[in-house]
């Protein structure tokens, strides 16, 4: 995962800079005040070192939830498409699942990674949320599924950035519900100026569901210049068969 600069000390204290950081106060705000927060755990999302668990909470008023009940949670894949999967199976998952936009599967190879990756687009993969973009992907040795990615992406109005506020506070409150691990999950953290982790949780079998929101809001975006414009906001949702150690193209040791 790739990490936002912070502001300068200059952009902080200048207009434009006030006004982007109350647009990002304003979505951790939004997420902070729709369902439950959990303590932070001691882990990292993927290359981003969290802080210690409870440093951000510590006089917040902020609850551990109570022991859950019911099965562990379990991160296999997503909807049909399992962890595992060879590229034919996965094109049949995604004929079932998505059989109006199975017609318009992509297939690419990452240049760096040199996995493969199957992609399409979705409207409404949740109500009212507008269109979804969704890549499987591929080891490198295995030919297997290993990751699955999720995007939204605000065009840029209110009204989009709103739809991206809200899907990120249901996907949290629902996986908030599953019975993770003791210690394996975390809400609602700041990593960097323009980017929140919303969740992550790993299961007992270390596989991981990462959800992230980035960019800047419409409220923060109104002063900037056309050409110098930042992000829009992104929700992206990730299904991580092993996040510490992906099956993708590495240059051998000793090799150059």
């Amino acid at each position: 995962m790739s990490s936002r600069q912070s502001l300068s000390r200059t952009e902080e204290t200048s207009p434009r800079g006030r006004k982007r950081m109350r647009a990002q106060a304003a979505i951790m705000l939004a997420l902070l005040l729709i369902g439950s927060i959990w303590p932070a755990a001691e882990q990292a999302c993927a290359n981003e070192q969290l802080p210690p668990s409870g440093e951000a909470e510590k006089g917040a008023g902020i609850d551990r939830p109570g022991p859950r009940t019911g099965p562990p949670a379990a991160i296999d894949g997503f909807r049909e498409a399992r962890f595992g999967m060879t590229e034919e199976e996965v094109r049949a998952a995604i004929r079932g699942d998505f059989p109006a936009a199975a017609s318009s599967l992509a297939s690419t190879v990452n240049p760096s990674e040199k996995t493969t990756v199957l992609s399409l687009a979705v409207t409404d993969l949740l109500p009212h949320t507008g269109k979804a973009h969704i890549s499987y992907i591929f080891g490198y040795r295995s030919k297997k599924l290993i990751q699955v990615n999720v995007l939204w992406l605000s065009d840029r109005t209110a009204a989009a950035d709103e739809a991206i506020v809200g899907t990120a506070n249901s996907l949290r409150d629902y996986f908030a519900s599953e019975n993770f691990p003791a210690g394996s999950a975390v809400a609602n953290r700041q990593l960097a100026a323009s980017t929140i982790l919303v969740f992550r949780g790993s299961d007992d079998q270390k596989r991981t569901v990462l959800l992230v929101i980035s960019g800047v809001a419409a409220a923060g975006r109104a002063d900037t210049k056309k050409e110098a414009r930042p992000p829009p906001l992104a929700l992206e949702l990730s299904y991580i068969e092993d996040a510490v150690h992906p099956d993708v193209y590495r240059i051998a040791k000793g090799q150059f």
